[in-house]
């Protein structure tokens, strides 16, 4: 008899007081603890085998949902294909890109024109250099979809993130918002892990733990909260997530569907900006719960 798996898509319920980001290697577990690698390796399995179980159920559907799909970037012509082609290869196909330039000085508009010119699908917003927040917002304004996703110029999706996603939404109507699994690849301190956390609210006030490239949520929520804080120079994708989740809890989707990149060399917003600076104002904008000594130890240590 075929196991049921349908506690695999659930509003998952916050985790014992005490639990911590579920966060695992993908490789270089040490061999000596060979007990935690079979853990770790049964959890990558479940996740595929998951993914494997809803994709084909779900390839099967109509494809009725339109998603604009919002792709802020700077100067990044040397890896932003990648990105674009991974939107391009979705298995679910209603879809638009809007490319929101915040001012490139590099060749984005010209390698953009020529190789993706003829693509109806795609909309390249040339701004100016105002900020990822100010980029996404022109998106946002632009978009037509139903569901809105994000993708930074230099990550990359699965083939099947879009269909996994906007079925969620099919299958739970009542719910505003979702994510998923995501691969981190951490160029900076030479390591790679998944990312997945249930969905805990008291958590998500200390620190995030729901990437942008893996989060989706209904246009009504931009439509009724509005779009990214334009006075925060980083921490923006927590300070949404926060507003958009506050009234209704996301779904998580145990698929590992998309890799987001930490890289030295690319001047990302994660590793510039004052990120003391931009957790303060946060935590000013959502004070639903007082902050301890011990939390703001932890996250002047981080930053």
């Amino acid at each position: 008899m075929m196991a049921d798996h349908r506690d695999d898509i659930v509003r998952l319920q916050p985790p014992c007081s005490g639990a911590s980001l579920e966060q695992y290697p993908v490789d270089g577990v040490s061999a000596q603890d060979s007990k935690l690698e079979r853990v770790l390796s049964a959890k990558v399995l479940r996740y595929k085998l998951n993914e494997l179980r809803l994709v084909n159920e779900y390839q099967k559907r109509e494809q009725q949902t339109k998603v604009s799909v919002i792709m802020p970037t700077w100067n990044r012509a040397f890896i932003i294909e990648r990105a674009i082609d991974s939107v391009l290869r979705q298995s679910y196909s209603n879809f638009e890109i809007i490319i929101s330039d915040d001012g490139s000085s590099d060749n984005t508009a010209e390698l953009v024109g020529s190789q993706y010119g003829d693509d109806p699908r795609i909309v390249y917003i040339r701004n100016l250099h105002e900020g990822v927040s100010h980029a996404r917002n022109v998106g946002l304004e632009r978009s037509s979809g139903e569901l809105i996703a994000y993708l930074d110029s230099d990550n990359h999706w699965s083939s099947d993130f879009l269909l996994l996603m906007v079925n969620t939404f099919v299958d739970n109507p009542g719910i505003n918002s979702a994510y998923c699994s995501v691969q981190v690849v951490d160029n900076v301190r030479g390591r790679k892990f998944l990312r997945l956390q249930h969905y805990d609210r008291k958590q998500l006030l200390i620190r995030n733990y729901i990437d942008l490239n893996i989060f989706m949520h209904k246009r009504s929520l931009y439509e009724e909260i509005g779009g990214f804080n334009e006075q925060l120079t980083a921490l923006v994708d927590w300070e949404l997530i926060l507003r958009y989740t506050k009234d209704n809890a996301p779904i998580a989707l145990q698929c590992n569907l998309a890799t987001y990149y930490l890289e030295k060399d690319f001047g990302q917003i994660t590793n510039t900006e004052d990120l003391w600076k931009n957790y303060d104002m946060v935590r000013r904008l959502h004070n639903e719960r007082p902050e301890n000594a011990e939390e703001k130890r932890w996250m002047r240590k981080s930053c």
